[in-house]
């Protein structure tokens, strides 16, 4: 007796919010993170490797200062976050 496989198609269960996608800003400067092992002025290394491992959710401050993706477009273009 010869036994069938066949291919069937599956399907991913995706947590909450899988779906969000990060602006152009703070892609350029994960990677450019990821390309240099660079971290902005005034962020803590282990601080940025969580926020960008938690895929940059929540807020991150540079030197007690809010950054915005504008600030990790320029720091990613630049090397300078303000």
């Amino acid at each position: 007796m010869v036994e069938q496989v066949s291919a069937q198609q599956t399907t991913w269960m995706h947590e909450p919010g899988d779906e969000e996608m990060l602006d152009a800003q703070t892609s350029a400067a994960l990677l450019h993170w990821m390309e240099t092992s660079l971290v902005p002025d005034g962020i803590h290394p282990d601080l940025w490797r969580r926020w960008a491992e938690d895929g940059c959710r929540g807020p991150i401050e540079a030197d007690g200062i809010p950054v915005t993706p504008d600030m990790l477009g320029r720091w990613a273009r630049s090397g300078t976050l303000r």
